[in-house]
């Protein structure tokens, strides 16, 4: 990561806004952090041509996009982004995933009927998950599944999220 090309944006304007796909404690807000340091703002989208459309319209300076995963390969759709939105990769971050099975307190395995996060996710724990007759739900970011578990309340569900879902909800 080029610190130099960092430090002018934050200088030029303040905090540095950084789009990332996801919510308030995902993978990608882990890996700004960790790439970008704890002075930034997040800002969070939905998808990641959300995240190259706030970078492209000036209301982030910078984005945060995996592009490969050591599971499931390349994400094709997120170079096609790339290649489309003009937008350039200037430095790479590797982060270790680690998912967990979360409930909320007082359930126990046997009470969980299904398992929610991010198919992503979801792929990335397959071997453990099939081993299992739970429903699995397909959601947008793992670190909501965790939030609305906590939230909801709910004694049959779980979610797979990372470290920082797990600390925050």
């Amino acid at each position: 990561m080029n610190q130099d090309l960092i430090t002018q944006i934050g200088e030029q304007s303040g905090t540095t806004r950084v789009a990332i796909q996801g919510f308030e404690g995902c993978f990608h807000q882990i890996a700004a952090h960790a790439t970008l340091g704890s002075e930034i703002e997040i800002v969070p989208c939905a998808t990641f041509r959300e995240v190259a459309a706030k970078i492209t319209s000036g209301e982030a300076e910078m984005g945060v996009m995996a592009i490969e995963n050591s599971i499931a390969g390349s994400i094709l759709q997120n170079y096609n982004i790339l290649q489309h939105s003009g937008l350039k990769v200037i430095g790479e971050t590797y982060l270790l995933i680690r998912q967990h099975l979360m409930v909320n307190p007082g359930v126990a395995l046997d009470d969980v009927r299904e398992v929610s996060s991010n198919p992503m996710a979801l792929l990335q724990c397959a071997d453990y998950l099939d081993t299992r007759s739970w429903r699995l739900v397909e959601t947008e970011d793992t670190a909501q599944s965790a939030r609305h578990l906590a939230e909801s309340g709910t004694r049959d569900a779980a979610a797979v999220a990372g470290d920082l879902a797990a600390e925050l909800f």
